[in-house]
């Protein structure tokens, strides 16, 4: 899989507030590394699993690895398309800020049930407001504290093996694509927000993206280990 992501941003450096800019880059090009290789290693981790071997459910209810696989396609997706919304508004000349509801994304966390997600919006907000992103990038990367993804993230069981290996690698060049297209924008002045999810910058929604990636790897590594996996090749 080849996707090179580091290319330079020009048009993006001035002569006013140039080391800023400098350090936005540098962080915007390191970020985009990351993802792209979450991705790799995913691939790389699928690479040569059979349909049955992607179908494999390790216990009744518990995702396959291609069910895991759909989520992060529908996932990557999904947030490729808000990338672009705030593209559009910068592009406007309108505030490039997206505010996403629970209604848009009701993603949840623990056991607490969506039907009361809307009741703690504000909280949730508020919360956000004082949360490191150190602590935020730990629970997004480790799977401590269970969540319950969003319904337009909930995956498609059955897709075939190779086309969920396909649409990986797809998916992946359709965001670099986007991105080096708009090259000359300022991704640090576009934000997405969420009240769970917190407040995103282009650049911190490719992390989330490569982070969220490592977590579900764990996910498809439990799924590799458990017993009965090797017997449905």
């Amino acid at each position: 899989m080849n996707a090179d992501f580091t290319a330079s941003r020009e048009g993006v450096g001035s002569c006013c507030n140039g080391s800023r800019k400098l350090d936005e880059e540098r962080k915007y090009r390191s970020v985009l590394e990351f993802h792209r290789a979450a991705r790799e290693q995913t691939v790389t981790m699928v690479q040569g699993l059979s349909q049955s071997q992607m179908d494999f459910q390790p216990e009744p209810g518990k995702w396959s690895v291609g069910e895991v696989l759909d989520h992060l396609i529908l996932g990557q997706r999904l947030n490729l398309s808000y990338i672009a919304q705030v593209i559009g508004m910068k592009e406007a000349g309108q505030r490039p800020v997206l505010q996403l509801s629970f209604t848009d994304v009701d993603v949840s966390i623990a056991y607490l049930p969506k039907a009361v997600l809307p009741a703690f919006e504000v909280p949730f907000r508020a919360m956000n407001m004082f949360l490191p992103s150190s602590v935020r990038d730990f629970l997004t990367r480790y799977r401590l504290v269970p969540a319950q993804n969003a319904e337009i993230t909930t995956p498609r069981r059955g897709r075939a093996a190779d086309e969920l290996r396909n649409d990986l690698i797809t998916s992946l060049k359709e965001m670099k694509v986007l991105l080096e297209s708009h090259q000359h924008l300022d991704y640090s002045e576009m934000v997405v927000e969420h009240p769970l999810l917190g407040s995103n910058t282009v650049t911190g929604l490719l992390r989330f993206l490569a982070l969220h990636e490592q977590r579900h790897q764990s996910q498809i590594k439990g799924v590799l280990s458990s017993p009965g996996f090797a017997s449905s090749t």
